[in-house]
């Protein structure tokens, strides 16, 4: 019995494993929609899309510029601004 659930377990993670790439790749094509326009100007990065957001936001309000866009980077969030 307990030799049979090892081997299921070791089955779930070897599956889970092999799956990873596929899994990685998704994030990908949700970044490219995300892309800035051609003209934005790139600004700095941040660890979580909550801070980019709210110093997107914040650029508006101020003035600074008319839009941002939040990219999602392999590890972190990217600001891209109009000015």
């Amino acid at each position: 019995m307990i030799r049979s659930l090892e081997r299921a377990g070791l089955a779930a993670f070897a599956a889970a494993l092999f799956a990873a790439p596929a899994v990685l790749a998704a994030p990908a094509a949700h970044a490219a929609a995300g892309r800035p326009a051609g003209d934005d100007v790139y600004r700095t990065w941040f660890t979580s899309h909550a801070r980019c957001v709210a110093e997107g936001q914040g650029g508006i309000d101020r003035g600074h510029w008319e839009h941002y866009t939040c990219s999602e980077g392999d590890w972190f969030w990217h600001l891209w601004t109009n000015r």
